[in-house]
């Protein structure tokens, strides 16, 4: 009798500690989340390879002590971001100089960001960009190497390239909920952003419209902040969102090339004003995982282009 009282007991002491254990990770909220994004006109299977066509992204964000956080702030994040965007003309396989109707570069640049988040559902952000157009951002070297191990065409043209600059930007960002159905899997919000700089200077606006299974704006994945300060628990998402932009461009480096250069490069151009994008996308967010796909598409960034321009985008977020 006793020796089973005494394996009753030690089999009520291990169930405690597992059930313990599975506390103690269900508990534990992630602090860290790396990303990557790449851009790429070939995701629409249609053999393009123009204008912007490729973008690659490495993202490393943490949350910071939820002791610095003010009373009507539910989340802040900080992060750096890694990247390079390629830019050609209508075709990456120029002969003539005569056939680059959008300067020739690729853009390798460096962000910080810090994110704010409110219990009102506005968000904001401030970022700092340190980066450099011309062949210092190996964007030839880049391209040729994945035509080549995809088997692609022969790349020509990065001679009229862009020359060497290197500038600084600033940036700020600032959103919030318009409107939300009381089922709450429909919502709208409005956003507008601000870049000032030696490589990019322009002002955007645009509404952005979310149907589907959606959290809060400082819970999402449409927002970068499924990351929590407060350790709060944050739910599944799936939904698609649709967001149509406004952009001015007062400059733009990898279209006018330096700004305080002499010689800016073979062929540059005066950029479009105006610019309107759309966005169209579904993400899917659930534990640790964030899935994320785009389909962008935008008017000519200058008047004199061949072409409109389109591109898929494709993500991935894992928290930790």
């Amino acid at each position: 009798m006793t020796s089973h009282l005494h394996r009753i007991g030690k089999i009520c002491t291990a169930a405690a500690l597992l059930f313990a254990h599975v506390a103690c990770i269900a508990q534990h909220r992630p602090r860290t989340e790396f990303n990557f994004r790449n851009d790429n006109d070939l995701y629409l299977l249609n053999k393009q390879d123009q204008y912007y066509t490729n973008g690659i992204f490495l993202n490393i964000r943490k949350t910071v002590d939820s002791a610095t956080l003010s009373t009507n702030e539910a989340n802040r994040v900080w992060g750096l971001t890694i990247g390079q965007k390629m830019y050609n003309a209508y075709t990456a396989n120029i002969r003539y100089i005569e056939e680059v109707d959008r300067p020739i570069t690729a853009y390798l640049f460096l962000t910080a960001n810090l994110d704010r988040y409110f219990a009102s559902e506005r968000f904001m952000s401030v970022s700092a960009e340190i980066g450099t157009i011309g062949s210092r951002a190996l964007g030839e070297q880049f391209q040729e190497s994945i035509h080549k191990a995809f088997r692609l065409y022969d790349i020509a043209g990065w001679q009229y390239q862009l020359e060497n600059a290197f500038g600084v930007d600033v940036a700020a960002h600032y959103g919030g909920l318009l409107y939300r159905n009381p089922a709450q899997w429909f919502d709208v919000s409005g956003q507008a952003a601000a870049t000032l700089g030696l490589n990019h200077t322009g002002v955007s606006v645009a509404p952005a419209f979310r149907i589907g299974r959606i959290n809060p704006f400082h819970q999402s994945a449409y927002t970068s902040s499924r990351l929590q300060s407060r350790s709060t628990a944050v739910a599944k998402e799936l939904f698609l969102y649709y967001r149509p932009q406004l952009h001015f461009v007062g400059y733009d480096a990898t279209l006018q090339g330096g700004m305080f250069l002499h010689n800016k490069g073979p062929v540059t151009y005066t950029p479009a004003r105006w610019v309107w994008y759309n966005h169209i996308g579904v993400m899917y967010a659930k534990n640790a995982l964030s899935l994320h796909f785009k389909y962008i598409f935008y008017t000519k960034e200058v008047p004199g282009m061949f072409f409109r321009h389109r591109y898929g985008s494709v993500g991935l977020g894992y928290r930790f």
